[in-house]
């Protein structure tokens, strides 16, 4: 945590539990940086598509009651759906799994006020005229736009609105009074902004106001504790929201995901013969994961209202503490290694580490990050040199 702080300006919030005990807690940084406030381990952070877990635990709690056919087509379920063509072939399964062909919005929204955007309804025009981008169920296809459609199913099912479903079926049943789908401009107590480095002002930050979300929506973009996310995680794999049953059936990976597997809106990862069940998220400004270590009964919640760089270090250091090394995590290692020895040293230095690398090893590619990093540190020589890196690990074709 210290080089993470030091190194890489990580602000944030680290839990790990092992049962009901706190193994490890400690926040740092700050909530907010024109006051100062820090941040605590209660501290509200957005968490990006984190709550994406919880649009898929209320569907397939309803696909429990025998409310909704995962397999049925959405058009059963949402007879409006501006194009039929597209709800006649697309099931909830599909759209739980990003294998549907939906796809995603982030092109389209920016060209709007945020604030155009508050309730679940309000991000459907964004994309549901746009063909499918490929046969459903064919391959996975990461889908903002599929989850909107999921939040609509059950606020269609429900007759509620789908913060008030989830907050009544999961937030208020598990004590998560952290979490919500707070709009930006509401006050709300202990709320971390987020914050991104200006490259052209030398250590100068830049709030992610502008870039963000208003309002959570069930794609994600609402806010959560660490503390919160780790009593999710641990009630869904105890079998306190779904059966044992559906969660087998949620956390099985279907698609690779690079170092994941996704399922029905969760994630699994196998890390030296340790599963973990659980998700990530991010965006300018916003990073975060929670897990939970099956056979080591330790789950892990890390947010950040910073940059990504500190993250990517602490969740490798996590992983090597508790599964050991792994190839992912040497390659990230690899990878910072590299970089170190070329903004300190050279690129000739960097490339003799890649030639010297075991075989079969691919460095995990950080360099524009940390390239970032260095300019707003006021060094773009070596920022210079560590994006040469780039050329050495995938040359030009």
């Amino acid at each position: 945590m210290n080089q993470a702080v030091a190194e890489a300006d990580f602000s944030g919030a680290l839990l790990l539990r092992r049962g009901d005990k706190v193994i490890y807690q400690r926040a740092v940084g700050q909530a907010e940086r024109v006051s100062g406030a820090p941040n605590r381990i209660d501290t509200r952070f957005n968490i990006a598509s984190i709550g994406k877990m919880f649009t898929a635990t209320a569907v397939l709690r309803l696909a429990e009651q025998g409310r909704i056919d995962l397999d049925a087509p959405i058009l059963g379920y949402l007879p409006d759906y501006p194009v039929r063509t597209i709800a006649e072939q697309i099931t909830a399964r599909q759209l739980l799994s990003h294998s549907s062909g939906v796809g995603s919005y982030w092109e389209a929204i920016a060209q709007k006020p945020s604030q155009a955007f508050v309730e679940t309804r309000d991000f459907l025009p964004l994309f549901a005229d746009q063909p499918l981008e490929f046969t459903p169920g064919e391959r996975l296809g990461y889908s903002n736009g599929g989850y909107v459609i999921l939040g609509l199913i059950v606020e269609a099912l429900t007759g509620e609105t789908f913060a008030d479903h989830i907050g009544r079926t999961i937030f208020e049943p598990l004590g998560m009074s952290g979490s919500g789908d707070w709009p930006l401009d509401l006050v709300v107590p202990n709320r971390a902004d987020g914050y991104t480095r200006d490259e052209a002002v030398p250590g100068a930050w830049r709030s992610n106001l502008f870039v963000n979300q208003f309002r959570g929506s069930p794609a994600g973009g609402g806010y959560s504790t660490v503390e919160d996310l780790s009593t999710f995680i641990t009630a869904l794999g105890d079998g306190r929201l779904l059966s044992p049953q559906m969660h087998t059936t949620a956390t099985a990976g279907l698609f690779d995901l690079g170092r994941a597997r996704y399922g029905l809106g969760f994630m699994e990862e196998t890390v030296n013969g340790h599963r973990m069940v659980g998700n990530t998220g991010g965006h300018f400004g916003i990073a975060g994961e929670v897990w939970r270590y099956e056979d080591l009964g330790v789950t892990v919640a890390m947010l950040t209202n910073g940059e990504v760089d500190g993250y990517w270090g602490l969740n490798v250091a996590v992983k090597d503490i508790l599964c050991g090394p792994s190839p992912a995590t040497d390659a990230y290692h690899l990878g910072m290694a590299m970089t170190a020895a070329a903004k300190n040293d050279s690129v000739a230095a960097a490339r003799a580490l890649f030639d010297a690398r075991p075989q079969g090893l691919q460095p995990r590619s950080v360099f524009e990050v940390e390239a970032m990093k260095a300019r707003h540190r006021g060094n773009p020589a070596a920022a210079d040199r560590i994006m040469a890196i780039a050329a050495i690990v995938e040359p030009p074709a």
